[in-house]
């Protein structure tokens, strides 16, 4: 109802607006090669003292959606099994395990997050302007593909194509 409600109070707005219309650059995506320093968002942009550019990778695969055979089933953080405890786990393990310079290694994952959404990458054709994912519209996309190729990394780590992460249900935080 608040969509819809949203929805009839801005299209009642373009109707009697005298405002001009808003316009946006095409956001491109960064250039990888020009990896730079991230920052510390909580602290007004300090740079971390870690590097957290990603690996580049001469061999890039074009990602192709795969089949579904069967669904996968998120569970809710207040019900999970302890097997369920075992199993997540485990994957963490093995992935913390990987090689460092595999891609689907534990850091290698958490300095794609660091490097997107810390400022490391500045957006092409914008001078010095930070590509920030949290500060955008990107924020949905790139965290919902971030989180489908971590739950695919972690059930093919554990042998288990339906493996999901739990969600934490808000909307009754009792459960």
């Amino acid at each position: 109802m608040l969509v819809g409600l949203g929805g009839l109070y801005g299209a009642s707005n373009l109707l009697v607006s005298t405002t001009p219309g808003a316009s946006a650059n095409l956001v491109k995506p960064p250039e990888l090669d020009k990896c730079g320093v991230s920052k510390n968002l909580n602290t007004k942009g300090t740079p971390l003292k870690d590097n957290c550019c990603p690996l580049i990778s001469e061999s890039i695969i074009d990602y192709h959606i795969p089949p579904v055979f069967q669904m996968k089933m998120r569970p809710s953080a207040h019900r999970v099994s302890p097997e369920y405890i075992f199993k997540y786990n485990m994957a963490i393990d093995r992935m913390k395990r990987l090689l460092k310079d595999d891609p689907r290694n534990f850091m290698q994952q958490a300095n794609i997050h660091c490097a997107y959404c810390n400022g490391a990458y500045d957006q092409p054709g914008q001078g010095t302007l930070d590509l920030q994912v949290h500060n955008s519209w990107f924020f949905f996309p790139f965290h919902r593909w971030y989180l489908y190729f971590y739950e695919r990394i972690l059930g093919k780590l554990i042998g288990d194509p339906t493996f999901a992460l739990p969600f934490w249900n808000w909307d009754n935080p009792r459960e």
